[in-house]
């Protein structure tokens, strides 16, 4: 899921600074800081990391461009819809773009019961997907086609808009037809995995472990016009980007 953004002539929220060198420096800087979780969770985590890695590097070697800093959450964003339905859903992963000192950072947040309960090969899915939010993002923001994005309040809605926002897959992945066909099943209708999410409420929501609810409207964050001009990104990504602009 790619979190809705919207622009300023004024300093928009920033991440908090701590910890996003935190996150900088360990994708698993939070986790090891969390007082709310056991050491066996903790241990587990640090276990699960490695497949982490190994996808990063799967797609890094499929594009030819770095992963984006991406960083584990022990807190689990489960998000409910702003209409009368009283919909829940589950946010295992989020692309988030952030100010830090004054510039555009796009962060990817992989929520902890992703890492621990997810099979490698929907680890890989979600992770591709977050890679084809923060290439939208890229592209958004160095062509200036940035425009600013409602919020929206339904399941529904945020389904086909989370959808919408995303790069087509085939034209980053090309050469993996599978990954690209999984890409097309799994999101278009919305990521909703069973076993994982009956094992994430099993195992980490019925026990208590941190969780956070959010309101689809509030889930959204302002970006200034002055952080924007100030920014720079991949070259690699810009490169890949223009000649796909380049293709239509």
């Amino acid at each position: 899921m790619k979190i809705p953004f919207s622009c300023c002539s004024t300093t928009g929220t920033s991440r908090n600074l701590v910890e996003f060198l935190i996150t900088k420096i360990n994708p698993l800087g939070l986790v090891s800081a969390s007082p709310k979780l056991s050491a066996p969770i903790r241990k587990k985590i640090n276990v699960k990391i490695e497949s982490v890695y190994e996808v990063v590097s799967e797609i890094e070697a499929m594009t030819g461009i770095s992963f984006p800093t991406y960083y584990v959450d022990p807190v689990l964003m489960v998000s409910i819809s702003s209409d009368s339905s009283g919909e829940i859903g589950i946010l295992y992963a989020r692309t988030i773009p952030a100010e830090v000192n004054g510039k555009i950072s796009i962060l990817i947040q992989l929520s902890a019961p992703l890492v621990l309960y997810a099979s490698k090969s929907i680890l890989r899915l979600v992770m591709a997907h977050e890679f084809l939010h923060y290439l939208e993002l890229v592209n958004q923001f160095s062509t200036g086609k940035l425009l600013s994005e409602i919020s929206p309040t339904s399941f529904f809605e945020e389904t086909y808009e989370d959808a919408k926002r995303a790069i087509d897959p085939a034209k980053v992945f090309p050469r993996k037809k599978k990954l690209t066909k999984d890409l097309g099943r799994e999101f278009q209708a919305g990521f909703s995995n069973e076993k994982l999410n009956e094992k994430c409420r099993k195992s980490w929501i019925e026990k208590g472990l941190p969780t956070a609810k959010i309101r689809m409207g509030a889930n959204q964050i302002k970006i200034s016009m002055n952080a924007l001009a100030k920014s720079s990104f991949d070259p690699e990504a810009v490169k890949l980007l223009s000649t796909l602009d380049s293709s239509k």
